[in-house]
């Protein structure tokens, strides 16, 4: 009898030891290779495919990100997450935690001025930001991967926005304060008197001319766009100034401007007036890929792709008004406030009022918007039009992956039960497992009692 129970104990020894020793190796196994699964809806807990697209191109590259929180702060948590995320992709990505007060020292080292700032640091660059998000720090990434900075010249001499103009409501001041913050250099230029070469500019913008531009002005650009130049173009509504020129230039490359001006009385129910037409609909484009935000086009004109354009242009209409809205083509009676909708003459909405045109045999792109107000001081803020027009500069230069990556957002899932259902999930857990609970107690209390 001894000898049984001595074998069956060894027995029980030797299986205890290897259901340990496959633990140990698992454990050992799963600390060099890190599996993850998201099985949320929408994949919020996931990067996006643009962020992944960009740490890869970091690969190989040391990087670190650096986040001066201090030790209460709920973004710190946030940015922990994230940057686990990040490094969870890329090996050499490292991420640290230091707290301004405590650490003084640190953040002057890493000329700290504020709390709640995040440093990234790779290629022996470095960037920072005050906002915790993927979108934020895939933008920081992809611009330390970029060697140089890309230039953005602004076409002046035309009565349009001024670039320097930050505290007037119609400049391109805050536009340009992000182009910068974006990591571009910005750039005037007189085409007639210097030129434009994709030497001196990545980007060239036409914005807002008051005159037509003079046909060997549009030589010049029309020049710039055969040797791979990227173009710009946010024209207002015709008036009486403006004559041909660029609307003949834009037709040859594949753009339709509409001698006309967008209603949408829809707008007033936004707190809009009714020649700020909303925008919500967007058209299959790297620039608006998941972009969602509404935008804001003050006084706009219509901008088409032409029906004839050649066949090695890609095109796309980026943005579209809403099916309430109609191009009012008589603009004498728009100008008494007394404009309705006439099936005979105006077209009715949804209207493009944004396009994209590029040519992958030349190299060239362009983009047309139907309004230049919608960039200015007054309504950069407006939801979408600040992250529109960047993804506009992004694309022309060539940096996709800095069209902005919009951050998943949470879906919350309602669960609608039948009667029957409901009294299931109390009668069950509620009542049905505390009741067993306390069954089995007593059956075993009692049982004890009887033969213990």
């Amino acid at each position: 009898m001894k000898f049984k129970n001595v074998l069956s104990g060894l027995h029980l020894a030797v299986l205890l030891s290897v259901a340990a020793l496959i633990v140990f190796f698992s454990y050992l196994l799963l600390r060099s290779y890190h599996v993850r699964f998201d099985l949320s809806e929408g994949r919020v807990f996931s990067l996006s495919p643009a962020s992944l697209q960009v740490i890869e191109a970091l690969r190989g590259e040391p990087v670190r990100i650096i986040g001066f929180f201090r030790e209460d702060h709920p973004l710190k948590r946030k940015l922990e997450d994230l940057a686990d995320e990040y490094a969870y992709r890329n090996p050499n990505l490292t991420y640290e935690f230091h707290d301004p007060d405590r650490m003084p020292a640190k953040a002057k080292q890493y000329e700290v001025e504020d709390y709640e700032t995040v440093v990234v640091e790779a290629k022996g660059k470095r960037l920072k930001t005050r906002t915790v998000s993927e979108q934020a720090l895939t933008a920081l990434l992809a611009k330390l991967n970029r060697d140089v900075a890309k230039k953005v010249v602004f076409a002046t001499g035309y009565g349009g926005p001024d670039p320097n103009d930050n505290k007037g409501p119609a400049g391109y001041g805050l536009l340009k304060s992000w182009l910068v913050n974006e990591h571009h250099e910005v750039h005037e230029t007189v085409l007639l008197r210097d030129g434009v070469s994709p030497d001196q500019a990545d980007v060239l913008v036409i914005g807002g001319s008051h005159v037509d531009l003079l046909p060997e002005e549009l030589n010049v650009v029309r020049q710039y766009l055969k040797l791979g130049g990227r173009v710009l173009i946010m024209m207002d509504p015709v008036d009486s100034k403006e004559g041909k020129n660029l609307e003949d230039f834009l037709a040859d490359h594949g753009v339709e401007l509409g001698e006309n001006v967008v209603v949408d009385k829809l707008s007033k129910l936004f707190g809009a007036d009714y020649l700020i037409p909303l925008v919500t609909e967007y058209g299959p484009h790297r620039m608006t890929e998941g972009f969602e935000l509404a935008s804001f086009f003050p006084i706009a004109r219509t901008v088409r792709i032409v029906k004839d354009a050649p066949s090695e242009f890609e095109t796309s209409e980026l943005a579209r008004t809403g099916a309430g809205s109609w191009a009012e083509t008589d603009l004498a009676q728009l100008k008494e406030g007394t404009a309705e909708f006439d099936e005979s003459k105006d077209q009715p909405g949804p209207l493009p009022i944004a396009v994209a045109v590029s040519n992958p045999k030349l190299g060239w792109r362009l983009v047309v918007f139907g309004d230049s107000d919608f960039a200015t001081n007054a309504y950069l803020h407006l939801s979408g039009n600040r992250d529109f027009i960047l993804n506009a500069f992004a694309w022309l230069a060539g940096d996709d992956d800095l069209v902005a990556v919009r951050p998943r957002e949470r879906k919350a899932t309602p669960l609608f039960l039948r009667e029957v259902d409901q009294q299931f999930l109390f009668l069950v857990p509620v009542l049905g497992v505390p009741i067993l609970f306390l069954s089995a107690g007593t059956v075993v209390y009692f049982w004890r009692r009887r033969y213990h």
